[in-house]
């Protein structure tokens, strides 16, 4: 019996639809208009889909704005107020970005005003009560005030449970098409000043979910392709079991890439796994 995890990238079942970021972005077709919101160096690598007419804008560009092209547009701009036209994109990405604004309600405003009727909303944010969330919370409120650091902003300034999440988005005419459940994968501790703990912490994270079955990266983001109708609807309450469309699975984040797997292995369960997509290794606890 193979000792080796089985370890393979996400991949949509027949009449499944694409949910995650770079299946969303391939399902486009030539011509396309997609804006990424809230975009840093590029919320996926552009050149992957050249074909693509593409703008990216963001309040600030840290790390450096994504490369330019003949059919990539890049600006500096705030998401709660954008100077563009209405119903202008066939996909509207928002990757990790809601979590982190001051406006929430007039940024869901622009991300639903964009996006063209029959359009596409891609959005993924941290989940509130999520181990992840919170350590990353706390992260910030340390950093503010353990370290006297009191002008330092604390990045993640919204909390979001699923309910609330489709509620604010169905009244604005965004129906779910498909969701997925993410674990967290702790890519955020690249950060140089973070690095050299990453390591240690996701094994000692992995060894709590083994042996004590403890899993503190279960479930800590939503992951939502929602489809623009246009007219506003109250979301079910999923708290009472109300169902949604299109669930999709995933079962691991590379702790480097930040990018999605889906493990089944056999007993005996390994100790490591390999990300199909950047080839680096990462502990592994018990199957989800």
């Amino acid at each position: 019996m193979p000792t080796e995890p089985i370890v393979r990238k996400p991949e949509a079942a027949p009449g499944e639809l694409p949910v995650f970021l770079r299946e969303v972005i391939a399902a486009q077709p030539a011509g396309a208009r997609v804006l990424d919101a809230g975009c840093g160096p590029g919320s996926w690598p552009y050149a992957l889909r050249p074909d693509l007419d593409i703008s990216g804008f963001d309040i600030k560009f840290p790390p450096g704005p994504p490369p330019l092209s003949e059919r990539v547009r890049v600006f500096r701009g705030d998401l709660a107020r954008l100077p563009l036209r209405s119903g202008t994109f066939d996909l509207v990405v928002c990757h990790y970005v809601l979590e982190h604004v001051t406006e929430l309600e007039a940024c869901c405003d622009e991300l639903a005003r964009l996006a063209r009727p029959g359009g596409t909303v891609y959005l993924s944010v941290p989940r509130a009560a999520a181990f992840d969330d919170r350590l990353y919370r706390f992260a910030g409120y340390f950093a503010k005030y353990a370290l006297l650091k009191f002008r330092k902003r604390v990045e993640h300034q919204q909390r979001f449970d699923l309910a609330g999440l489709l509620e604010r988005f169905r009244r604005r005419g965004l129906e779910p098409a498909a969701h997925a459940f993410v674990p967290a994968g702790f890519s955020w501790m690249n950060d140089p000043r973070t690095k050299g703990l990453q390591g240690p912490f996701t094994d000692a994270l992995a060894w709590l979910h083994r042996f004590l079955g403890a899993d503190l990266a279960r479930d800590a983001n939503f992951v939502l392709a929602l489809r623009r109708t246009g007219v506003p609807a109250v979301a079910p309450d999923v708290r009472a079991g109300a169902t949604l469309p299109g669930r999709r699975r995933v079962t691991h984040v590379c702790r480097e890439c930040g990018e999605h797997s889906v493990l089944d292995p056999p007993k005996p369960w390994p100790t490591r796994w390999e990300c199909p997509w950047c080839a680096k290794p990462n502990p592994f606890g018990r199957p989800r």
